[in-house]
């Protein structure tokens, strides 16, 4: 049948055992703007609404075979957005209240006029409407939720992040720490065959396992003597502080475990220690090898690095104690490449010591980090040490960063290696110029720390 003179499309299935019946309600219906089907059984009525699910249902109470009264919770149950108006020549309370229990939106009772049927169609799939544009606003306000939850996370764990930084620039022992320490837990970490959240989480967990030590006395963390009992009690609260900075903002028991348990001994023997074995947790115990690693083979204000064999016959000697047999064994399986791997070259060129400082402690645990405190030193370094990539500033003396990228890309040594400019002058033409002179792209202090890592990683990638 053909829908007239209306943009309704709503499909309505009649569900009646009497052709005569079902005719009249689909001519009427249809000339309402409906679209209309008939069945005139239960096993007809599911076979079409199987084919293709109506908008509402139409159906009779007493029918040969399956009643209406017992297709309803079939309905119902297979077909839930679908709306159902019981009908029935029947008058009775309890079949009524019954199938209203069942879900029936009406119940209309035989004769009933065309208009109070029109009037009840209209009703039963406006609510119908309602609930399901309900229910899309909830699952999406839920998913609007979530991604702002998520957004929110990493942005406090970014934000974590570049605290951790620059805690760490204000000595040059410790810069770097955490990235190492992240590089070598999550080596470990794949090693182990961890699921790619266990990996995400070790990754955070790894990066903030120092965040608590904002807390410590900057005097007593950088003593270049040994420390007292009551020195070393306050270093040892940094723990239990980075987790309850962190847990009520990112509600990651797995990365506030790291943070909580990552100086925990496997036999208990760690201070103030309340977990032993595998009840620490596992991404705690592997970052717990890595930073005993990371600290045993960097120099320390009390005394120098120790060589790789030597750390690595400490962690064999502290097997079972110290560290988890299951962590230590693996980190001694994996190839040192993969534990310390090449790093490529970056040149920073800035007159100020600060940041030069503070870009160094973002980039050295990944790249090689070469400094220049002017334009000459800075082509001068370009030619010695081939760097991989550049940042320059543009004031600087002797020669401006300008003229220094003009003849670094000049010349035919050091013309490859791409140039981003790094500057606190945010004026176009200067960002034309830098163009101009082969720069590759610029930045404007003050800088995040994310976004020039993720620069260098896409310059270095298609350098330009």
């Amino acid at each position: 049948m053909n829908v007239k003179g209306s943009e309704k499309r709503e499909t309505i299935l009649i569900v009646d055992d009497e052709e005569a019946i079902r005719d009249l309600l689909c001519q009427k219906l249809e000339i309402e703007g409906y679209l209309c089907e008939g069945a005139g059984n239960a096993d007809e009525a599911l076979d079409r609404m199987r084919a293709e699910p109506a908008n509402l249902v139409l159906l009779d109470i007493s029918m040969p075979g399956k009643s209406g009264a017992e297709l309803l919770p079939e309905m119902k149950t297979c077909y839930p957005d679908t709306a159902v108006i019981m009908i029935t020549a029947i008058a009775g309370a309890d079949v009524a209240i019954q199938c209203m229990k069942q879900g029936a939106y009406d119940y209309l009772t035989k004769p009933f006029s065309l208009d109070e049927l029109v009037l009840s169609v209209e009703r039963a799939l406006e609510k119908r409407g309602l609930e399901l544009e309900n229910r899309d606003y909830q699952q999406n306000l839920e998913q609007k939720v979530e991604e702002q939850a998520k957004e929110n996370r990493q942005i406090f764990l970014g934000a974590m992040r570049s605290l951790v930084f620059a805690l760490e620039a204000r000595d040059s022992y410790t810069a770097g720490h955490s990235r190492r320490v992240t590089e070598i837990a999550m080596a470990t970490g794949k090693k182990l065959d961890l699921s790619g959240e266990e990996l995400e989480n070790l990754r955070w967990g790894s990066l903030l396992h120092d965040i608590g030590k904002i807390a410590v006395d900057p005097a007593i963390l950088n003593k270049p003597a040994k420390l007292t009992a009551a020195e070393y009690a306050h270093i040892m609260t940094h723990p239990v502080v980075g987790a309850s900075i962190m847990q009520p903002v990112v509600r990651n028991k797995e990365i506030a475990g790291i943070i909580e348990h990552h100086h925990a001994h496997y036999d208990g023997g760690g201070f103030s220690q309340k977990l032993r074995g595998n009840d620490i947790p596992l991404l705690a115990r592997i970052v717990s090898l890595a930073d005993a690693y990371d600290a045993m083979t960097s120099n320390r204000p009390f005394r120098d690095a120790l060589p790789r064999e030597k750390a690595l016959a400490e962690i064999i000697r502290e097997t079972g104690k110290q560290f988890d047999p299951l962590v230590a064994n693996t980190f001694l399986e994996i190839p040192v490449a993969d534990i310390v791997p090449q790093k490529k070259k970056i040149l920073i060129a800035d007159d100020e010591p600060s940041i030069r400082l503070l870009v160094r402690s973002v980039l050295s645990n990944d790249y090689a980090v070469i400094e220049a405190s002017d334009g000459q030193e800075a082509i001068e370094a370009a030619q010695e040490h081939r760097p991989d990539l550049i940042l320059m500033d543009i004031f600087m003396p002797n020669k401006d960063g300008l003229q220094a990228c003009f003849e670094i890309k000049a010349n035919p040594t050091t013309k490859a290696i791409p140039v981003l400019m790094l500057t606190a002058i945010d004026y176009e033409l200067d960002k034309r110029l830098s163009v101009e002179m082969g720069a590759a792209q610029y930045i404007t202090k003050p800088f995040n720390p994310q976004e020039l890592l993720d620069a260098i990683a896409r310059l270095l990638k298609n350098p330009r």
